[in-house]
């Protein structure tokens, strides 16, 4: 560090990973702040965006005293930004840090962020009180504590995306002060600089046309019917930029599908997620319902006892297989196909997966093999599989011809509340009969029906349309044979229940926005769907809780399921990723 160095701010936080991670959010952005250009023309050019932030991990350098650079730092930083936490008090470098700045610059250019607990516990005491000096009735001074108000914000949240969402905004309330403004007129400003990108092409198209106008018709057409033209241009264009937008949503949900078939279930999650806002009311970016739809299918939400999709890896080395010989009878019974993977379980049974792409689990009990494909995979593989294996939870394949391994990851019901249990009867019962093609299936609460076409669709209308004359909805590529259309009870939503694996969650507009694999019913006081697995050697199954879950935690389990996921250059130009920006960033 330079003699010299002039910093904006100095942030000062306690080592722990907490407080780590809310100083590094506050660093990086803060130096990727910029005033709203409505505001620059008060400030000088040097003064329109905040440059140089100090913090110990990012500045320091190697010193055999490390006061030195840090009481040189603390002279030049115009502002001290606190990290408090009920950690902070237990350290003296941050204390005295606080004590340094305070002598150089007085305590009201120190500014606060209440990383976690409450303020009393976490706020340090040379920051909630100031000394001032008070001459008594005698005539002799005396230094008093008087209680002040911190300038703070508040980034408290239980997960990292909740504290992410909070610092935006904690750094606008940090920024104000830093120039002399308002928090609330700040805020404002940056959102009409939103406001004001949309429209800028817009008014630019609006004066050309103005001016062709106004040359033409010789000011013959009143300055009223220009204004409408100009209003319906603007409409127009805001139409188009925001039809675009949909197009691109939809065809990244249609990628996302495509990648999922491949195997690539984080590369899916990514892609769709990409044109989702973390916040379903951004009146700016309506999430589509096939974006959501694409996205719950690469996580797998409303699915249980499943092979999830989760990503690819390079070709190992051939000890990475397990050698199957053992199990090698068992290719008699196959149909013709070979035994490629045979690992243990439990304690009791063989993980088994055929070249067919089935897979099976063996009984060495009994001498049983049971075909469990259905209830083991997402999506059935249609290729021939070369090798396999199962290791840790993690299902390795390799199919023919491929260039790389794909991976799916095992996403078991523990996790889930036991709901009971019911037997074969009962789950025929909840399911519902088969519906003929044509068939009108009403709801179970009278206000809709359902026909099942003789291409793969469902056609849903009002209970009152007897003549079926307006479709209020067509529903295409279902599988399964349909049985009964449920209200699912306290929502807008609906569930499509069919004999196949997957069943279908409706939102108010009828459309797809989910599967939810092995359904038996909804409980409304568990705001949770209750699935199905089968009990092996009998006709019962045991049921679990899997929860109805809100469009922010989708999201958050997204970001989650992603991870430090990029997708390489070739993906990226194949699927047309290379110009996204990843929205949970």
């Amino acid at each position: 560090m330079g003699k010299n160095e002039h910093y904006n701010a100095f942030i000062s936080y306690r080592h722990s990973d907490l407080d780590s991670e809310i100083a590094a959010g506050i660093h990086k952005r803060l130096e990727a702040f910029s005033l709203p250009r409505n505001l620059r023309d008060r400030f000088p050019k040097e003064m329109h965006k905040i440059k140089r932030v100090f913090r110990d991990t990012e500045e320091l350098p190697l010193a055999d005293n490390l006061s030195d650079p840090i009481n040189e730092a603390l002279q030049n930083s115009d502002w001290l930004i606190v990290v408090c936490s009920p950690r902070l008090k237990e350290s003296l470098w941050c204390a005295k840090e606080i004590e340094l700045f305070s002598g150089y610059h007085g305590k009201d250019h120190i500014l606060c962020v209440l990383a976690e607990g409450e303020p009393d516990d976490s706020f340090p005491e040379a920051i909630r009180f100031r000394e001032r000096k008070v001459t008594d009735e005698n005539g002799n001074e005396h230094l008093v504590k008087e209680p002040v108000e911190p300038l703070a914000a508040d980034v408290r949240g239980a997960s990292k995306h909740v504290r992410g969402k909070k610092m935006d905004d904690a750094i606008l309330r940090m920024a104000a002060p830093m120039y002399g403004l308002g928090y609330d007129d700040l805020k404002q400003r940056h959102r009409e600089q939103r406001v004001k990108r949309i429209a800028f092409i817009s008014a630019v198209a609006s004066a050309f046309f103005l001016l062709y106008a106004i040359t033409s018709t010789v000011l013959t057409i009143r300055i009223n019917n220009q204004k409408k033209i100009i209003e319906k241009q603007h409409t127009e264009l805001e139409e188009q930029y925001l039809e675009q937008q949909i197009k691109y949503a939809q065809s990244m949900a249609l990628v996302s599908g495509e990648l999922l078939k491949k195997g690539r279930g984080q590369a899916a999650a990514y892609a769709v997620r990409c044109v989702m806002p973390g916040d379903e009311s951004d009146a700016e970016h309506q999430p589509l319902a096939s974006c959501r739809y694409a996205l719950s299918n690469a996580l797998g939400i409303y699915e249980a006892d499943e092979f999830i999709p989760w990503g690819t890896m390079e070709i190992p080395e051939d000890d990475f297989w397990p050698d199957s010989n053992e199990y090698a009878f068992l290719s008699d019974h196959l149909g013709g196909y070979q035994v490629v993977c045979a690992s243990d379980y439990d304690i009791n049974r063989v993980l088994i997966v055929a070249s067919s792409g089935h897979i099976y689990l063996y009984d060495k009990s009994d001498n049983t093999l049971y075909d469990n494909t259905l209830n083991f995979l997402a999506e059935e593989p249609s290729d021939y599989i070369t090798v396999a294996a199962y290791k840790d939870d993690m299902l390795y394949i390799l199919f023919s011809q491929a260039s790389e391994v794909v991976c799916y990851k095992w996403k078991g019901s523990d996790g889930y509340e036991p709901a009971g249990e019911c037997s074969f009867e009962e789950r025929i019962e909840k399911r519902g009969r088969l519906s003929e093609i044509g068939e009108p299936v009403e709801s179970d609460d009278g206000k809709y029906m359902a026909v099942q076409g003789d291409d793969h669709s469902l056609r849903i209308y009002k209970s009152s349309d007897k003549k079926q004359k307006e479709c209020l909805k067509s529903i295409y590529d279902i599988r399964g044979v349909f049985c009964s259309m449920k209200k699912i009870e306290g929502t807008d939503h609906y569930l499509l229940i069919y004999s196949g694996k997957f069943s279908y969650l409706l939102d108010e507009d009828f459309n797809v926005t989910a599967r939810v694999a092995n359904f038996h019913d909804y409980s409304e006081k568990k705001k949770a769907f209750i699935l199905y697995r089968y009990t092996e050697g009998g006709n019962d199954y045991e049921l679990f809780y899997v929860p109805l879950l809100e469009y922010e935690d989708i999201i958050e389990m997204a970001d989650e399921f992603i991870g430090d996921f990029e997708p390489s250059g070739e993906m990226a130009e194949r699927y047309g990723l290379s110009d996204q920006k990843y929205a949970g960033e």
